[in-house]
């Protein structure tokens, strides 16, 4: 019954299920002067084009494909994606919150708001889509709205800069610099590195006559303003732009490790040194298992961001792979205080507590996972089996009825649900589930063998009990 998670799934959180109507799906947009791209840009448009075509009611095949074209500055475009993702899977506020982010780097802030509202509809704690929308609202000089936006991002969480930060826009456009500087010093002091509030604390001091300067260096470029505790953002960084990183996902996704990690460190001699290449290389590390220098690469990480997620999500896996079982647990368990938002970190200690036969809190993990997002059909599955373990029989059967409607080719799940109905008296039915499972040719002979002698057990029972009720 054992599968192996998929942890690239468990960090990155990113599958939900569509609802139960199925939209209209269009063609893809494509550039009309693709011949005249960069042939290794045209590659990528091609290649995510024909993700979409091969499964067009995938929400993240669409995602993937807007993804390209605004990296490559083709922005509307993009929002025709991220829109035909968000009509795919209305549940997840991911994709409207991308909307808002383009829209608003095209200026259309009016627009923005509106996105990344419905985008707090379906999940209004996370903190960075309130900070944004107060950005837009900034912009349009709405400074009541944005103080408001960003006040409940640091009410959500009172140690991510971006709310505060905010805060300090908002002072600095109301000639309040002593109440931006006292916020602004307090950040420096707690990121002394950070050149967005160095920048910020320079202009605050300035405005208030002080001898605040910035220098040319000071200046920070829009893609390098910091997005802090976002993993939304950190996800699309990730992704984003490089030839030779989607070139190396190719290759990690055909198993060639050896390759992509090559590649990977040629990348880090010509500079790109940065937390998510560093991220990379630990996962490709793990990957082969080399878990020692993954954990190395991932220290490494954590030592430039101590409080990076993925980071300490990926350190949880290396420390379980080397046998210390508990320590990884207790460090999931720090992650999901630290981040009690962030739905792949749930994820990831619910697969670990299942694992070490934990269901109890297992089932916990897991139901706040599903809560925060993470949806995908492992996660469910190894909820079912955690729930079977506990005997918790309709809570297991109504998530079965639905595992396999979803995927009525998993041969395990069939059986599972055979043997919930089993325990549930429906004998009838669990030998309908049975026999649907042995056909798909996919099942566990272990866990055949398992159900086929809790069948013969039932039949037994109810055997005896009729011959019982014949004597009477």
């Amino acid at each position: 019954m054992a599968r192996t998670p998929s942890w690239t799934v468990l960090i990155a959180g990113l599958v939900l299920a569509c609802g139960p109507r199925e939209p209209e799906v269009p063609e893809p947009p494509r550039p009309a002067n693709l011949a005249d791209f960069d042939p290794r840009a045209a590659a990528r448009i091609e290649e995510a084009l024909a993700k979409v075509r091969a499964d067009s009611r995938r929400a993240e095949s669409w995602v993937e494909l807007g993804l390209v074209y605004a990296s490559e500055r083709l922005k509307s475009l993009a929002l025709d994606c991220f829109r035909v993702a968000a009509r795919l899977a209305p549940r997840q506020p991911k994709w409207p919150y991308r909307e808002a982010v383009t829209l608003a780097q095209i200026g259309s802030f009016d627009e923005a708001i509106l996105a990344m509202q419905r985008s707090l509809a379906l999940e209004p704690g996370y903190p960075p889509s309130h900070a944004r929308l107060g950005g837009y609202r900034l912009s349009l000089g709405d400074l009541d709205g944005a103080e408001r936006d960003f006040r409940a991002a640091t009410e959500l969480d009172s140690s991510y800069p971006g709310g505060w930060v905010g805060l300090a826009r908002v002072a600095l456009q109301r000639d309040q610099s002593a109440a931006a500087i006292a916020i602004l010093e307090r950040l420096c002091k707690e990121d002394p590195e950070d050149r967005t509030f160095q920048q910020l604390l320079a202009m605050a001091r300035q405005q208030a006559g002080g001898a605040g300067e910035l220098s040319a260096e000071s200046l920070l470029a829009d893609e390098e303003i910091p997005v802090w505790n976002d993993p939304w953002e950190l996800e699309v960084r990730a992704f984003r732009a490089k030839p030779t990183m989607l070139l190396i996902d190719n290759l990690l996704e055909s198993g060639q490790t050896d390759e992509a990690l090559a590649l990977l460190q040629e990348e880090r001699a010509r500079g790109a040194d940065d937390c998510a290449t560093t991220l990379k290389i630990a996962r490709i590390l793990l990957r082969m298992g080399r878990a020692d220098d993954s954990l190395r690469e991932v220290e490494a990480a954590l030592a430039r961001e101590p409080e990076n997620s993925t980071a300490l999500v990926m350190k949880a896996q290396a420390i379980d792979d080397r046998g210390e079982h508990k320590a990884a647990i207790a460090l999931l368990d720090r992650v999901t205080e630290l981040q009690p938002r962030y739905g792949g970190a749930f994820a990831a200690k619910g697969t670990k507590l299942f694992q070490h036969g934990d269901y109890e809190r297992a089932v916990e993990a897991f139901r706040r996972a599903l809560e925060l997002g993470v949806n995908d059909y492992e996660l469910r599955h190894r909820l079912g089996r955690s729930l079977i373990a506990l005997k918790r029989w309709p809570e297991a059967r109504a998530l079965y009825d639905g595992l396999v409607v979803e995927r009525a080719d998993d041969g395990d799940a069939w059986l599972e649900l055979a043997m919930v109905q089993l325990r549930s008296s429906s004998l009838a039915e669990a030998e309908k589930s049975l026999a649907r499972g042995k056909a798909t040719g996919t099942a566990s002979p272990q866990l055949l063998d398992d159900v086929q002698r809790t069948q013969a057990l039932a039949r037994e029972r109810r055997g005896k009990k009729s011959k019982q009720g014949g004597a009477q």
